[in-house]
């Protein structure tokens, strides 16, 4: 293909030439509709090339991959950092920069590109405390990720890790202490309209966090006064 075009290319520019040095009209005009002929086909010509060198890229990319959002993770920490371990069978497979971790001040995301076909995703917003940037990492380990993050106030104490989780268990235990209110007809009433009230106005770690604690509350109220059902928010 690349050949002809070449080839056409010449043949333009020679009638480009030859309309140049014509004389009679007749004549110019047969060289300006066979000049137009070869502009149209070369034109064509090239246009097929770019679609082919389209296609091939696309192709030699290889099928797409989809983003696996990852949530569960264990937390610890220690006097200068807050630790979160991430269990992923074969990371340590994955290439150093197909592991990444985008750290500010209250919040991370880490991605995994290319595992098993797969990438994954874990983003953790509205950090407890501020963390230095600068000094927050990761490490790579068989089947896991650790990731480090460097505490602005050393020895200050997480009670966990962002405030989103913060504010479902301060209103979960707000509404466990109305239990006690000899004047309450319905104790559960409170903890339910509480946390559907946080439901619909949060975003989706609230939300997640708050399915989390009515389980929990469930669980605590086994052998007592059964809670109703979390409806359908």
């Amino acid at each position: 293909m690349e050949q002809k075009m070449q080839e056409l290319k010449k043949d333009v520019e020679e009638l480009k030439l030859l309309q140049e040095q014509a004389v009679r009209v007749r004549v110019k005009d047969a060289l300006s509709l066979e000049r137009r002929k070869l502009e149209i086909e070369l034109s064509t010509l090239q246009q097929n090339l770019i679609n082919s060198s389209a296609s091939a890229s696309t192709a030699s990319s290889g099928p797409r991959r989809y983003v696996v959002e990852l949530t569960n993770y264990a937390f610890d920490q220690s006097d200068a950092f807050v630790k979160l371990f991430v269990t992923l069978d074969g990371v340590q497979t994955v290439p150093e920069e197909g592991v990444t971790v985008t750290f500010t001040e209250k919040s991370l995301e880490l991605r995994v590109s290319d595992l098993n076909g797969k990438d994954y995703s874990l983003v953790v917003k509205n950090l407890l405390e501020a963390i230095v940037v600068e000094k927050s990492y990761r490490k790579i380990k068989t089947d896991m990720i650790a990731l480090y993050l460097k505490k602005v106030k050393p020895g200050k104490k997480w009670d966990c890790l962002t405030s989103t989780e913060k504010k479902v268990k301060d209103s979960k235990n707000s509404a466990f202490s109305m239990d006690d209110d000899a004047d309450s007809k319905d104790p559960s009433a409170g903890l339910m309209n509480m946390m559907k009230k946080m439901y619909e106005s949060g975003d989706s770690d609230t939300k997640r966090m708050i399915a989390k604690a009515w389980t929990e509350a469930q669980e605590k109220r086994d052998g007592n006064m059964p809670m109703p059902p979390m409806p359908e928010l």
